[in-house]
């Protein structure tokens, strides 16, 4: 059975006897994680039509009845549940399970596909380490491709979501914008792209977010008295861009780790970019380019942002190993995240 890094977090918020919320895309094994991982819960699946009812008409009932621990799965089938919990109400040893990204005031974590480093059954390399620290070299592992795109959310979900008759519009659109996956986001040029208005644009996007299907990175807030880009990065977490493919298993190995990460991007209207800032109360903003293959003018330009903000570590992660550090910037194989 494969571990999943985020057990050791998940029992940690459990104990303090709070309701715990596990979300994330379908497929990437949640059910799976929480009933092996609290198999003293009583498990209500709200897919089946007998829970989901009770729920559903009586939310306060439903929750009252419980004699013990409970685990309840696929928690955004019953609204007016969600709607309960959410006025902080609930009580007890509750564990939650949602395939649809949702807001409610308890500790929530997100669990996705099994990350390279649970695949090898290794620690994953820490964003605390990133740019300060170089794993040892490993027993050389199997090619790992990048997950291919789960497409169950397609049938469960989207019928909720996007109205029956755009389904087929709707699929063209997520491969449009995944084949963008790393570029920063033009919703008009996207719409205009898809044939479908601006608005629909901007709601299928919200869809393919609340699906798991993509994370938006912000632009970081500092300028250095330049003029920068302010759109937000759009990376799908499963894509053949790498830069996307680093993104994402940097964000997963830290949501797996129960950690919330702070992402950003820069980029100046000149064209000088850093493709991941990662900034933290705890340390400098750490600078991260993802390139294929190392290039000197790509380190030149990580080299001259890192003296714009005055920070003297930096990440270059590549397909390839190779001389570990030059100048405070630290470089990885894609492979050792």
């Amino acid at each position: 059975m494969l571990q999943r890094a985020l057990a050791i977090p998940l029992h940690r918020a459990a104990q303090l006897a709070e309701p715990v919320l596990v979300q994330g895309p379908r497929s990437a094994g949640k059910t799976t994680l929480l009933r092996r991982e609290f198999p003293a819960h009583t498990y209500l699946p709200l897919d089946d039509p007998e829970f989901r009812a009770r729920a559903r008409q009586d939310p306060a009932s439903f929750l009252a009845r419980l004699r013990g621990p409970a685990f309840i799965d696929d928690l955004h089938r019953a609204p007016e549940l969600i709607g309960h919990l959410a006025t902080g109400s609930a009580a007890g040893r509750l564990v939650l399970a949602s395939s649809r990204r949702l807001t409610l005031p308890v500790t929530t974590f997100e669990l996705y596909l099994p990350t390279r480093a649970e695949l090898e059954r290794r620690t994953p390399l820490s964003l605390a380490m990133l740019g300060h620290f170089v794993p040892a070299p490993a027993a050389p592992a199997p090619a790992f491709p990048p997950w291919p795109p789960v497409r169950s959310y397609l049938d469960h979900d989207l019928p909720d979501l996007v109205q029956v008759r755009d389904r087929d519009r709707f699929e063209r659109f997520a491969e449009v914008a995944a084949a963008w996956s790393g570029q920063i986001l033009d919703q008009q040029a996207l719409a205009r792209a898809c044939d479908v208005s601006h608005r629909t644009a901007v709601r299928w996007l919200a869809v393919l977010e609340t699906c798991f299907q993509t994370l938006r990175i912000p632009p970081a807030p500092f300028a250095f008295g330049r003029r920068l880009v302010r759109a937000p990065k759009l990376h799908f977490l499963a894509s053949e861009s790498f830069e996307s493919q680093v993104v994402s298993a940097l964000y997963c190995n830290a949501r797996h780790a129960g950690l919330a990460p702070e992402f950003f991007y820069w980029r100046d209207s000149n064209g000088l970019e850093v493709p991941l800032v990662v900034i933290s109360d705890l340390a400098p903003p750490l600078p991260v380019v993802a390139v294929p293959e190392p290039h000197p003018v790509v380190e030149a330009r990580l080299r001259r942002w890192m003296q714009l903000a005055r920070v003297t570590h930096g990440a270059l992660i590549t397909n390839s190993s190779g001389p570990s550090r030059r100048g405070g910037v630290l470089r990885y194989s894609v492979n050792q995240l």
